[in-house]
């Protein structure tokens, strides 16, 4: 049991390499939107890196209002891009939801 535990611990050392596919696809603008990182990634992987919980994630991704400054940070951090990249996800997921709600 202690070795699976440290075995597990130890695996986490390693990033998943679907960080540099996102990374790559936001500065190439690939990726418009934070949700579109989700279709790459799924969002219990990323919950699990940012240590929070899944539903808080959740909710936090489908409002982008309620994401933190500290929560842009990290995710900037795991993607390795600036946190005003990760900003502009966020604009760019909620002007799209502005447009949809007007129709």
């Amino acid at each position: 049991m202690v070795g699976g535990l440290f075995y597990r611990k130890k695996m986490k050392a390693f990033k998943d390499q679907r960080y540099k596919a996102i990374k790559s696809l936001i500065e190439s603008k690939g990726i418009q939107g934070l949700k579109d990182v989700f279709t790459i990634m799924p969002m219990s992987t990323i919950r699990e890196d940012m240590k929070i919980n899944y539903n808080t994630l959740r909710r936090r991704v489908n409002d982008g209002d309620l994401l933190t400054v500290k929560d842009i940070r990290t995710m900037a951090g795991l993607f390795e891009v600036d946190p005003l990249e990760v900003f502009r996800l966020i604009i760019h997921d909620q002007n799209v939801g502005q447009k949809s709600k007007k129709r």
